[in-house]
């Protein structure tokens, strides 16, 4: 497996594992994440392990949310990392709607817009680049005992990792 593969396979891992709203009510809530290699057949996607990724190469993440306690949890917001190194590709995330962050913190509806500011010092509205998404976030919200949720997305993977990327926020 590549090096960039395994650091986007890793820092999912990482990222779906924190979710907040299922740890603060306890380990009722377990969730699992599987990274495949979208390819096309006979002009199907079609999803095949993940052993080896290279740039240009799309890659789907699972995430799927069990409640194994007696009660339903509320509440619950299921969370899906963006791996440096790679970029979100629009309309991808299912169940949609789902929300965008470019920080893992504070999310919004997509497209994601931020306002820069202009050399005259006027302000303009733009979309933020598909590069710079680094979480998407699920409403699952209630989640019945002995049930469970699934939420995916898919990214495509930009260029190997180096020191400079791997730092970028």
């Amino acid at each position: 497996m590549k090096p960039n593969l395994y650091f986007c396979i890793f820092a999912v891992c990482l990222g779906l594992g924190l979710g907040q709203p299922a740890i603060a009510q306890g380990t009722a809530v377990t969730s699992k994440l599987v990274a495949q290699r979208v390819e096309m057949g006979e002009g199907k996607a079609v999803v095949k392990p993940a052993g080896e990724g290279k740039p240009g190469e799309i890659i789907e993440y699972s995430g799927t949310y069990r409640n194994g306690g007696t009660v339903a949890v509320d509440k619950l917001l299921a969370t899906i990392p963006v791996p440096v190194g790679t970029s979100f590709i629009a309309g991808s995330s299912n169940p949609a709607p789902a929300q965008a962050s470019t920080d893992g913190t504070r999310f919004a509806p997509m497209p994601l817009i931020r306002t820069v500011r202009q050399s005259d010092g006027s302000e303009r509205k733009e979309p933020v680049p598909l590069s710079d998404y680094r979480a998407v976030r699920w409403e699952v919200g209630t989640l019945s005992p002995d049930s469970m949720a699934v939420v995916s997305l898919r990214v495509r993977i930009d260029a190997p990792l180096t020191a400079a990327t791997a730092a970028k926020p």
